[in-house]
């Protein structure tokens, strides 16, 4: 396509404008706009004029009212389109005259409209991830947003973000309970969301309230917490055999007693099938390969990275005794392309709703897991999570398990097109280095 030339262009200190097509969309009959760029960010307001390309745009530039260029009532568009232009430009230059200029100011002195407040922003950006399908990101940034208006209120303008302002927040949620890890990633949403808005000069830089390092300079800056190391988080084998071997007391009731049941069978499917997550294991369907192997081993793509990396990786579950036994009194009955844990989703397909309900199923199944540890006196609460992280560190510390396949057990990604590892352990080596995970340690 011609290089589409604008009208009319200046400089404005740091500013440029053009007068000229917005072809974002790409349509054919374009709208004329001016558009208006500092430091690498780039704003368009329209005229509500628009003009086909290259002719319609050609004509319009060359209308000067004279001679073969008269243009008649094209001619009399583009003054209007120029009025428009220099109304933009005075708008600039009364901001940049009291040093008040950035782009959401203009936006507003133009149209009257702004983002609001910092919370709109911050929805702003949860719906856009929303819209890229990143649904657990969303779900995590809504938890943040739903935590500050809850201890900060929903009108916060953006001249008061600031540290004092972020730091009242995590006081408050310490003074809650709330973890380090919990706040952590709360802050970090947050972090988002301001950069978003210094982006957008809704905010100074100057407001910025965090840093990196207190020692480095950063003492009046909030320095974002890491959370407990996850690695901690495993049980050990004859702990997971008090699990698997629990009897619930004779005073719970039937309907008590079968969700304790469910909970414990659930989190010991995912730590036998090579740790899946919730999520794999609420999506896991009876496909072709379980039929072929002789309804002995089920195989996935591991949801974290399908849709995250080119690589197709393929996680092999080898159905072993115990495995088994889960499957036949909490599974659907074989049928090839359905669920294989219908009860936790049911028939949902809806992206968002399928994490709700795997979300609430984490959370019903944390609660259940607490009680039963209670019961059996241990000294932790565990989660899903943790079956993951046992996998992984019983088998290392089996010392008899190559530590590659333990990774590509767990489907974690390689740097091979295919990191499947079906080629790379045998069957039998599959079903020997599971065999481990209950196995006494010696």
């Amino acid at each position: 396509m011609k290089a589409i030339l604008p009208i009319i262009s200046e400089k404005l200190e740091t500013v440029f404008i053009a007068l000229t097509l917005d072809t974002r969309k790409g349509e054919e009959n374009l709208p004329v706009a001016v558009r208006i760029n500092q430091n690498r960010r780039t704003i368009y307001y329209r005229t509500g004029f628009r003009c086909t390309i290259p002719d319609g745009w050609d004509k319009l530039s060359k209308a000067t009212g004279k001679g073969t260029n008269r243009g008649g009532e094209l001619y009399k568009e583009k003054e209007m389109q120029l009025a428009i232009y220099n109304k933009v430009k005075t708008s600039i230059l009364k901001l940049q005259g009291k040093d008040e200029f950035t782009l959401e100011k203009l936006k507003l002195e133009l149209t009257g409209k702004s983002k609001g407040n910092f919370s709109d922003v911050w929805q702003g950006i949860i719906n856009s991830l929303i819209k890229e399908d990143r649904i657990g990101t969303a779900n995590s940034y809504t938890g943040a947003l739903n935590s500050f208006t809850k201890y900060l209120g929903t009108n916060i303008a953006f001249n008061r973000i600031d540290t004092p302002l972020i730091q009242k927040w995590i006081d408050k949620m310490k003074a809650d309970g709330l973890s380090n890890t919990t706040t952590g990633i709360y802050m970090r949403a947050c972090r988002v969301a301001i950069n978003e808005c210094i982006q957008e000069g809704y905010i100074k830089a100057t407001q910025y309230p965090f840093g990196k390092d207190k020692k480095r300079g950063d003492k009046n800056k909030i320095v974002i917490q890491k959370g407990k190391s996850r690695r901690d988080e495993h049980i050990d084998i004859p702990t997971i055999k008090k699990l698997l071997n629990f009897t619930a007391p004779e005073n719970w009731s039937k309907a008590t007693k079968a969700a304790k049941h469910e909970a414990i069978n659930y989190w010991m499917f995912s730590y036998l099938g090579n740790g899946l997550n919730l999520a794999d294991m609420a999506l896991l369907i009876y496909n072709k390969h379980y039929f072929e192997s002789g309804e002995t081993e089920l195989k996935f793509i591991r949801k974290k990275t399908a849709a995250t990396t080119d690589e197709d990786i393929e996680v092999i579950i080898p159905i072993n005794p115990e495995l088994n036994k889960i499957l036949k009194k909490y599974a659907a009955k074989p049928e090839e392309g359905k669920r294989v844990f219908p009860k936790i989703l049911g028939n949902e397909k809806d992206e968002v709703k399928i994490k709700k309900l795997i979300s609430q199923e984490n959370s019903n199944i944390k609660d259940r897991l607490e009680v039963v540890c209670k019961s059996l006196e241990l000294p932790v609460k565990i989660s899903m999570t943790w079956a993951r992280h046992s996998f992984a560190t019983n088998l290392a510390h089996s010392k008899l398990v190559p530590e590659k396949y333990i990774s590509q057990a767990m489907g974690h990604t390689t740097k091979n097109v295919t990191g499947g590892y079906i080629g790379d352990f045998s069957r039998e080596e599959i079903f020997k280095f599971n065999s481990l995970l209950l196995a006494t340690p010696k």
